[in-house]
């Protein structure tokens, strides 16, 4: 079993597995950052078309999915599993949002290291012989993320300056046993760093000490993953290491 290890948390794949589709959507303030190029699809209703924001983050998800389906020329049915989570309680934004594609589910929570989770067990499931298809989905919605964690939109409380937006978004990428890369190479598992921050709007100050704790040679592993995504755009074909850290946020 120990063959794979490498150090304490990271596992070198035999059989790294292939990006060979990814896609992602964006909201209304993506649209009008520095980012929105790279988004596939922009809405500017925030509902997407629902009565709630819940169902439009569901909505989110399935448009996601399909489209990266789409991409991959795949249809639901090939695909073995499929590794989604989002920021609501019991992940009824994936449950709902993927439950009429009938693909074997795992729900993920890990909150901002959901899609770093989602690609690493995906990648383990591939490299192990269990999946010859697997993918990997997350999203979240500034709307339902206030909501469930903070003070709901319509409130109208005031922001203080520490506080954070929630990415209005939803991202799916399918790996495969075989394809011309980018590949996962590596994975590395996170640990939980808790230093008791009280402030549910500073979510940086929470995330803080997991970036110290990331020594040069994890930190460039983290880049590498960012450059791997130009490179598929590029037609080139790299090894990535995935990397999810999962932090706690005291609410006293």
């Amino acid at each position: 079993m120990n063959e794979k290890r490498v150090g304490k948390r990271t596992i070198a794949l035999s059989h790294p597995p292939s990006v060979i589709s990814y896609a992602n959507i964006g909201g209304r303030q993506e649209a009008e950052g520095p980012l929105s190029s790279y988004f596939d699809e922009l809405s500017d209703d925030s509902f997407f078309g629902e009565k709630t924001w819940e169902k439009a983050e569901s909505t989110m998800q399935k448009k996601v999915v399909q489209r990266t389906l789409d991409q991959a020329k795949l249809k639901p049915g090939d695909l073995d599993y499929i590794c989604a989570g989002d920021l609501l309680n019991q992940c009824i934004g994936s449950s709902f949002g993927l439950r009429d594609f009938g693909i074997p589910f795992y729900g993920l929570y890990g909150a901002c290291s959901t899609m770093g989770e989602s690609l690493s067990l995906a990648a383990m499931l591939i490299d192990g012989g269990y999946a010859r298809y697997a993918a990997a989905v997350t999203s979240s919605h500034f709307c339902t993320a206030e909501r469930q964690y903070r003070m709901p939109v319509p409130y109208g409380n005031q922001r203080p300056p520490t506080a954070q937006w929630t990415a209005t978004a939803a991202g799916c990428t399918i790996l495969a046993d075989d394809g011309p890369g980018p590949y996962i190479t590596h994975v590395t598992c996170g640990k939980i760093v808790d230093r008791g921050i009280s402030d549910v709007n500073n979510m940086g100050a929470s995330m803080a000490p997991v970036s110290v704790k990331l020594t040069p040679s994890k930190y460039n592993a983290v880049c590498g993953l960012v450059s791997t995504h130009h490179s598929l755009q590029q037609g080139g074909a790299k090894g990535a290491t995935v990397m999810g850290t999962h932090n706690t946020n005291h609410l006293k």
